[in-house]
This record gives structure tokens, C-alpha cells and sequence, in this order.
């Protein structure tokens, strides 16, 4: 690929079918083992507290427009009153909550180990494995198939990439799109390998409604790709945080785009879960590559 003026994110298609094929459905299963990691982690340090808070139990007695509150240890029958002690008070109720929790999260986790590995959960992936083959197989164009009406729109609306610094276009990812640095290289490289269509160096323009002004109106992103909200993604790749002014600017660029409206489709504006970012660890290995790929297309579940 060449580098022209004028260019949709359609060019950079290089393997239709293997983000559908490959990613689509490494995703969903990734989801679950993500929310149970997630759930273990935060049973794992609530159970370590709970460990830590006195066995009792508490109870609140109201009378008239006052609140007593009583401590019964575990296999007591007695409670004691605690109401001059607000400390234990929210102690108690501290651990009356993690316990609640626990149970709750238990039973979620439950039901996610039995989505992700019921012989159900295969025939699924299965059957749209074997569809999406077909798709395939015919001809079919599965971005058309994967994204709605709208967002193929964009897909193959022209846009004309950053104007300013051509020179500074030093690399390319292995399809021929023009970048900045080797990370930006690296990354666009992989979204090709998943066939994920995207805009490089793409112009986002600042929408004001009220008093307040963004620091700047216009900037350039490094990546926007549709997503699988409806919706399309702004990525930012900060690959150069060691080089002065670089930091501040990158958090203004944010600032902007969270503080203010962005559109890239018609009358939605770019939900702030759509803004992502990356640094250089998220792009040294494949295992960290999916999980920012995970982020760019299901941005509102990673929020």
C-alpha cells in the first residue's frame, strides 16, 4: 500500500475474516476467565478482612427517633449494647457487608465457570465458528457482517490523514500505512493481522457547548477503529512519555477529548469508554496486544 492522500479505513482489510474467526469468539470466552479472574481477586483480599474483623454480629434498635446498637458474638445469645462505640460499630456493619458480598459474588462466579465451560458454551462457539466460516467461504465481506449499517459507512468514508510533518512518516505497518514511530508500526500491524479496519493519524475536532474551552480544537489520533458497542474508538498510543512536554500535552489531549463532545458518527457522540490509550508495555507481547485489542472493541465493558 502506497501512502495517499486520501485513503478509508476499508484499505487496511487485509484478512477479512480473521478478526470474526480468530478474535470475535476469543474474546467472549476471554471475558468470562477476565470477570472470573477479577471476581477471585476481589473475594480473595474481602475474605482476608473479614478474617481480620471481630465475629460478631450487629443489631439496630430503634426507639422513637434514636438507634441503639448491639454486638452478639457468634454462638452467644446475648448481645451487648455498643452504641458509644462507633468505631466497632462500623466495624460490624463493615463485616455484616463483606459477608453479603462474598455470597453474592460466589454465586455470579458460579454461573460464569458454568457459561465457560458447559459443553452449551462449545456448541455456541462451534456453531458460529462453522457460520462465519461459511460467510467466508461465500464471498462475504464479514466487517459488513460484524459492524452495523452506520459504522461500515465510516469504514469507507475517504479521510485525509495528518498534513503536517509528512517527514516524520518514517515507518509503516507491514501492510504500507504511513506512521510515526515503530510502536505505532507494531500496533497497526496487529490490528491488520486481525483484520480490524482502522484510520491512522485520523482528525478529531473538539465540540464546545458551553463557556468552556479545550485546550486545543483539533487534534490527530493515532487509531480509531469501530467497536462492537456500535460505536467507534479512539485510541491514543503514548510510546514517548520520557521526552519533556510529552506527558503534559498527551494529558491534555485527554483532558479534551473527555471534558468535551467528539462525534464520529452521526449524532452519537464518542462515549468516554471509547477513548483508550496505551503505553509501551501494552504492546510487548501478544498476550498483552489482545488484551488492548479487548479494550478497543468492547470499550464499554472495560470502562
Amino acid at each position: 500500500m502506497t501512502s495517499p492522500t486520501i485513503r478509508t479505513a476499508r484499505d487496511t482489510i487485509v484478512q477479512p475474516s480473521g478478526l470474526l474467526q480468530l478474535e470475535f469468539l476469543r474474546t467472549g470466552s476471554q471475558l468470562l476467565r477476565d470477570a472470573l479472574k477479577n471476581d477471585a481477586n476481589e473475594l480473595s483480599a474481602m475474605k482476608q478482612e473479614l478474617a481480620l474483623l471481630e465475629a460478631a454480629r450487629l443489631h439496630i434498635h430503634r426507639k422513637g427517633t434514636r438507634c441503639y446498637y448491639y454486638a452478639r458474638p457468634e454462638n452467644a445469645s446475648q448481645e451487648k449494647n455498643i452504641s458509644e462505640d462507633l468505631e466497632r460499630v462500623h466495624a460490624l456493619a463493615r463485616r455484616d457487608y463483606l459477608q453479603k458480598r462474598i455470597a453474592l459474588i460466589e454465586r455470579n462466579s458460579g454461573r460464569l465457570r458454568t457459561a465457560l465451560d458447559s459443553f452449551l458454551h462449545a456448541q455456541y462457539e462451534n456453531r458460529i465458528r462453522s457460520k462465519f466460516a461459511r460467510y467466508s467461504e461465500a464471498g462475504l465481506d464479514l466487517s459488513r457482517i460484524l459492524f452495523t449499517k452506520e459504522q461500515n459507512e465510516w469504514i469507507d468514508r475517504p479521510y485525509s490523514p495528518n498534513p503536517f510533518y509528512k517527514e516524520s512518516l518514517k515507518y509503516s505497518t507491514n501492510h504500507g500505512v504511513p506512521v510515526r514511530s515503530l510502536s505505532e508500526a507494531n500496533l497497526g500491524s496487529f490490528l491488520e493481522s486481525v483484520g480490524l479496519p482502522f484510520r491512522s493519524d485520523d482528525l478529531v475536532e473538539i465540540h464546545t457547548e458551553y463557556g468552556d474551552q479545550p485546550f486545543r480544537s483539533t487534534y490527530f489520533a493515532d487509531f480509531k477503529v469501530p467497536n462492537l458497542c456500535g460505536g467507534i474508538t479512539i485510541h491514543e498510543h503514548l510510546g514517548a512519555m520520557h521526552i519533556k512536554d510529552y506527558p503534559d500535552n498527551s494529558l491534555k489531549r485527554l483532558n479534551d477529548y473527555h471534558n468535551f463532545t467528539v462525534y464520529e458518527l452521526s449524532g452519537r457522540p464518542v462515549k468516554h469508554s471509547e477513548i483508550t490509550w496505551s503505553f509501551e508495555y501494552d504492546l510487548l507481547t501478544e498476550k498483552s496486544l489482545h488484551a488492548l485489542l479487548r479494550r478497543m472493541l468492547l470499550p464499554n465493558l472495560y470502562a
